[in-house]
This record gives C-alpha cells, structure tokens and sequence, in this order.
C-alpha cells in the first residue's frame, strides 16, 4: 500500500469508509432516484435556455426574461401547492 504525504495509507483510508458505508445501497438508491435527479435537471435546464437566448437579444430583453420566469415560477408554484394542499380538504 502506498502511503500519501501525510502518512496515511490509502488502504486504511478507504476500509474507514467502506465500513461507514453500504457501497452496495447507496449505488441501489442513486439508482433508484436517477429518474428524480434527471427530471429536475431537465425542469431546471428549459427556463435556463430560454434566458440564454434572451441573453443574445440585449440586456433589457434578459432582464425582462428573467423577471417573467421568476415571477411565472413563484406564483404558478404557490398557487399548484396551495391547490394541491387545500382540494383534498374539498373533495
């Protein structure tokens, strides 16, 4: 085993952390959320394009882009959570 320049045997290192952890769940739990993490990067990654290109058109364009897409996000996003939280109360 070879050591690094703090005297720690790289060996010694990773068996701390093999016994910390079940490499085998956490690989079956990034699996298992795989399809979450990649929605909300494709979620996130559209209104990040669309700035971009509003980005091209000038600065008064972009900022106007981004304001639209924050405001559009934070009342569409509170209103779809208030509904969901008060129709099961209705229904």
């Amino acid at each position: 085993m070879e050591a690094d320049g703090h005297g720690v045997q790289q060996g010694r290192k990773w068996g701390r952390w093999n016994k910390l952890l079940d490499m085998e769940e956490a690989k079956n739990q990034v699996l298992f959320f795989l399809p979450m993490i990649l929605t909300n990067v494709c979620y996130y990654t559209i209104p990040l394009v669309s700035v971009m290109f509003a980005g091209h058109l000038g600065e008064l364009e972009l900022a106007g882009a981004t304001l639209a897409n924050s405001w559009a996000t934070i009342t569409g996003f509170a209103l779809m959570v208030t509904l969901s939280l008060s129709c099961p109360n209705f229904f």
